[in-house]
């Protein structure tokens, strides 16, 4: 267990973020579209592309922030 956790502290995923952003993105239109009680998103509110577009700049902010952090190790 503890082989494995040095292993990934050591290589960097740049996959795993990608991932993670697809399931924010997954659970943004969920969360609108059971606010606005329909998965269109062309019958949503302006105050739904609002929040979602906040929620999604955020999102993104976080993945960018992720893969500045990124780096390989040489130890």
């Amino acid at each position: 267990m503890l082989a494995a956790q040095d292993q990934r502290r050591k290589q960097p995923s740049y996959t795993m973020p990608f991932f993670f952003e697809a399931l924010e993105l997954t659970l943004i239109w969920v969360v609108f579209g059971i606010f606005e009680a329909t998965l269109d998103i062309t019958q949503w509110s302006i105050f739904s592309y609002g929040l979602a577009a906040v929620w999604f700049l955020y999102t993104f902010y976080k993945l960018q922030k992720v893969l500045e952090r990124q780096t390989m190790h040489k130890w």
